[in-house]
């Protein structure tokens, strides 16, 4: 009995001591897991590369240009395409009186579609659609399987009415913004990290090209993607419902492009300074700067100034002159020339290239038109 008291004891105190140093070497390889996805997607970490930590100009300015002609031939054609679409839907004399095969068809689909008794049973017989599209939409969520919740079909119902009670140039933009946020929760998760740093950091030295690209949808702070969301929002939406969705899709990823050769030019006249960079802060500046050539008496109201009401062409030169003193004097707060780029692309845009657009829709419908005949 004395033996057994003493045993228990020491057996108890092993079992702690043994589990106390199990959960101490767990601690340990959790700390060292942490530190190695820090360092490899921490800015001051990351490897040059195979570039060695030149920085080439020549292959990047090729790409560059290249994606914007491949984006706007690309667009153009998806324009002139929904064009067609449209001209074949438009009501012609016959479809007046509902003798003709253009709208009065899509307005039968339309009403079979929501005639469907699961479709019914979901959102009732009175429930008005925006067109056949959200029809569908709503059919494909009647016909999830039944294990999904009614409550959760129903909320995806209303989410799929207020997306298509948007215009197509609202759509685009928060569709630009959704890919924003996907990005940024991406950058949250500590094992993608390392894919993070690699691809959607555009580090001039990297000897990569496409990271120009990538890199305008990535934001790893969330007032850095708050910021520029709410930017893209209040601008970007009138912009695109006046240049279309495609239009609009071209000039943005370009001048995200753009925005980002500009500071990798540059960045060999400063060596000291080169630091990889990231964010939509580029393109953004692009989209305010066309609506200051479009309407450079709006009022606006900047966030942090909301009791200063300006004119949009009173607050964006401010802006740019901010911007302009950041990269003479070396700050590194932001990447100023990447901003000074965007709303120079902008401004450029407006001034002498979103003419030819039409003319670039108009090429496509003829290349379609002679591919029919």
């Amino acid at each position: 009995m004395l033996a057994s008291r003493i045993t228990r004891p020491n057996s108890r105190s092993w079992i702690r001591e043994y589990s106390g140093n199990r959960y101490s070497q767990y601690e340990q390889q959790q700390q060292q897991q942490q530190q190695q996805h820090f360092e490899d997607s921490n800015w001051e970490f990351r490897t040059n590369g195979s570039n060695n930590g030149k920085v080439k100009l020549l292959r990047p300015t090729i790409w560059a240009v290249a994606f914007s002609i491949g984006t706007f031939y690309i667009c153009s054609n998806m324009a002139a395409s929904n064009r067609q679409h449209v001209e074949k839907r438009s009501p012609g004399l016959f479809d007046i009186f509902g003798l003709g095969n253009g709208q009065g068809d899509e307005e039968e689909r339309t009403w079979a579609l929501m005639a469907d008794s699961h479709v019914q049973r979901l959102v009732g017989r009175a429930h008005s659609v925006a067109g056949e599209a959200h029809a569908k939409a709503i059919r494909r969520i009647a016909y999830l399987p039944s294990w999904v919740p009614f409550e959760m079909k129903r909320t995806m119902v209303i989410a799929a009415d207020k997306w298509y009670s948007l215009s197509r140039g609202e759509r685009c933009v928060y569709a630009i913004a959704g890919i924003n946020a996907v990005v940024f929760g991406m950058w949250q998760i500590p094992r993608l990290l390392p894919i993070m740093a690699r691809s959607f950091l555009h580090d001039p030295r990297s000897g990569l090209s496409y990271t120009m690209l990538t890199s305008t949808f990535s934001h790893r702070e969330i007032w850095h993607f708050l910021f520029n969301s709410i930017a893209l929002v209040s601008f970007g939406t009138s912009l695109a419902d006046i240049m279309g969705p495609e239009h609009f899709t071209a000039f943005y990823l370009s001048a995200g492009v753009f925005s980002s050769l500009a500071s990798h030019l540059l960045s060999p006249l400063r060596p000291a300074l080169i630091l990889p960079s990231l964010g939509a802060s580029g393109a953004v500046y692009a989209v305010v700067a066309s609506v200051m050539m479009l309407f450079p008496h709006s009022k606006i109201a900047l966030i942090f100034l909301p009791f200063l009401p300006m004119t949009i062409s009173q607050a964006f030169p401010a802006l740019m002159a901010y911007d302009l003193a950041g990269a003479v004097l070396g700050w590194r707060s932001f990447n100023h020339v990447a901003h000074l780029g965007g709303g120079l692309f902008g401004i450029a845009y407006i001034e002498w290239f979103a003419g030819h657009w039409g003319r670039l829709v108009k090429s496509a419908e003829l290349r379609r038109a002679q591919k029919d005949n």
